[in-house]
């Protein structure tokens, strides 16, 4: 990304005034397959919306979690949220529910162990993979809209951001969105 705008999804440099209203936004989930992203979409996006501040991700990382998404298409009960404008992709999530049991490599080790008892609690969550907005769209709830979908269509409030240690937007997103869901239950 350069000082004159975001990068937009599909690498062109460009400037947004302000964030488009979400109304004529063709937001849609897709099980598996079925009317998914493209690898090369989603890639795109996630670059866009990850290079720069705060996370400064590379075009090396977008296209990791892009070949991730690829892969985990397969599974049937893998469920993602696209919000198109005009046919471009402006925002995209997508999750799975979680099984330690599937669970083969040195990172969910880590996690397992940082998180220690407290671990067993995200057996059968939606793991939330990336949450990611194309900056010419953030300020404007698609970020919210995305997790809320993603979380109706999987049938289940219960989820988690796997996400980096660091404030990022989408970290910000689903702290206000727990802090929601525990005073609605605190008010019931």
């Amino acid at each position: 990304m350069d000082d004159d705008g975001p990068m937009a999804a599909d690498g062109r440099s460009g400037r947004f005034d302000k964030a488009p209203a979400l109304a004529g936004m063709d937001v849609r989930v897709s099980r598996g397959r079925d009317e998914a992203a493209t690898v090369a979409e989603v890639e795109s996006l996630y670059f866009a919306a990850t290079s720069g501040r705060p996370l400064y991700e590379t075009k090396e990382t977008a296209a990791h979690y892009a070949q991730l998404y690829g892969a985990l298409l397969a599974r049937p009960d893998l469920v993602a949220v696209q919000a198109r404008d005009d046919g471009q992709l402006a925002g995209f999530a997508y999750g799975h529910p979680w099984s330690w049991a599937e669970q083969a490599d040195s990172w969910a080790d880590e996690l397992r162990e940082r998180l220690g008892e407290a671990a067993a609690s995200l057996e059968g969550r939606i793991a939330v993979y990336p949450l990611a907005v194309h900056p010419g769209y953030r300020r404007a709830g698609l970020g919210r809209l995305l997790l809320q979908t993603l979380l109706d269509a999987a049938g289940t409030p219960h989820a988690w951001l796997i996400t980096r240690d660091e404030p990022t937007p989408a970290m910000a997103i689903h702290q206000r969105e727990v802090e929601a869901n525990r005073s609605r239950s605190r008010d019931t």
